[in-house]
Parts: C-alpha cells; structure tokens; sequence
C-alpha cells in the first residue's frame, strides 16, 4: 500500500472518480489551471478539461451551483478553501432543503 499525505490521496481519488464517472465534476477557486490553494486539484484541469471549473470568489455561488448540478444529475465535488468561508454556503444548503419539503408536500397532497 503506498503512502500518501492527505493532499496526494484526495488528488488520487478524484482522479480515479474523474477516471470512472464521466458525471463527476470539480469546481471551485483556483482548482482549474493553478490546482487548487493547497494544490489538491492539481493536474485535474489537464485530464479533464471540460470538467474542471474555476469560479468566482463566492461560495454561496459554489455551493448553489454544486447543488443545482446535483439536481440535474451530475456529482459535483465543491471545494470551499477555508472552513470559515463555508457558512455562506449553509444557506444554499437551507435553501434545498426548503424545497424539498414543499415538494414533498405537494406530493402527499
């Protein structure tokens, strides 16, 4: 078994995702060409050009948009940078869950 640091197993993990499932996708600051702040992304924008998307500075944005592409049926993977950045990001997830208790009423109704 070879050994990793984390950042060397999630960069091996989402490659051999990436590698299996034409549905999983990355996004995030900085992942796409510069792989990432702590460099977990690494190489990924090489492989998969057309699935490694660099956003803007917003995580709410990064979130709702992981979200939104779930619901369609990809497998997003979200990279938020810091953890203290994520609490934008709650409310997109307050937000999904809003709405699927509204669908479910409408279709116990």
């Amino acid at each position: 078994m070879a050994k990793l640091n984390i950042v060397e197993a999630l960069n091996l993990a989402l490659q051999q995702e990436m590698s299996k499932d034409k549905d999983v996708v990355v996004l995030g600051e900085d992942v796409g060409v510069d792989g990432g702040v702590f460099r977990v992304t690494e190489g990924l924008f090489k492989k998969f050009p057309t699935r490694v998307f660099d956003t803007p500075l917003a995580e709410s944005g990064i979130i709702g948009a992981s979200i939104g592409m779930a619901v369609y049926g990809l497998k997003p993977v979200a990279e938020v940078q810091f953890s203290g950045f994520m609490y934008p990001g709650f409310d997109q997830l307050n937000i999904i869950v809003k709405v699927q208790k509204q669908y479910l009423f409408i279709l116990l109704d």
